[in-house]
């Protein structure tokens, strides 16, 4: 009990002393916007966070294919929007990606690569439908996707050593509930 009250000391304590920075902070152009994209948008960080978590507890060569499998999804899906092609159910599916993923890992469920594969480029379609804009938006929303999802699978590691697995799996839990409070209309 006095680990997982240290990680979340911790964790409160950096996010209070990068809050201040981070609401100076003014990014311009297309490169910022699609780099702050999967961090301003709370459901785009939830559900990137929740796949480097689940990326993590799979261990073995998912902690690199799951993420490149989520982002290519993400700039397929995206691209196909930018050419007209619609998705039918797209912001029940974003809230429906956050329930399965947080759920995968709130439950430390570990499955074939194949499977994990196709499971988090689904999840990413639904999160890159929602954008559109030219080379430089891309490029900056593929480093901000790939350094969320990085985090969380960070987060997976350093909580995991720190406390224990059960802690992100709580992490879990708390991705899937906010995809049911997402589906409810409640944010």
């Amino acid at each position: 009990m006095v680990a997982i009250r240290s990680v979340l000391l911790a964790l409160a304590l950096i996010g209070a002393g990068a809050a201040p920075a981070l609401a100076r902070m003014t990014v311009t152009g297309p490169f910022g916007t699609g780099l702050t994209e999967p961090v301003w948008v709370l459901q785009h960080l939830l559900g990137f966070l929740a796949i480097g978590l689940w990326s993590g507890q799979n261990g073995g060569p998912s902690v690199w294919q799951l993420p490149v499998a989520a982002l290519t999804a993400v700039l397929a899906a995206g691209l196909a929007a930018q050419i007209g092609i619609r998705l039918p159910y797209a912001a029940e599916g974003l809230s429906a990606s956050l329930i399965l993923m947080g759920g995968l890992v709130a439950a430390g469920l570990k499955v074939p690569l194949a499977l994990g594969v196709l499971t988090v480029a689904a999840a990413g379609a639904f999160h890159g439908y929602v954008h559109m804009g030219g080379p430089l938006f891309w490029a900056g929303l593929s480093s901000g996707v790939l350094l969320v999802i990085g985090a969380g699978l960070g987060l997976s590691v350093a909580v995991g050593q720190a406390a224990s697995g059960r802690v992100v799996q709580m992490c879990g839990g708390a991705v899937a509930l906010a995809g049911v409070l997402d589906l409810a209309g409640v944010f």
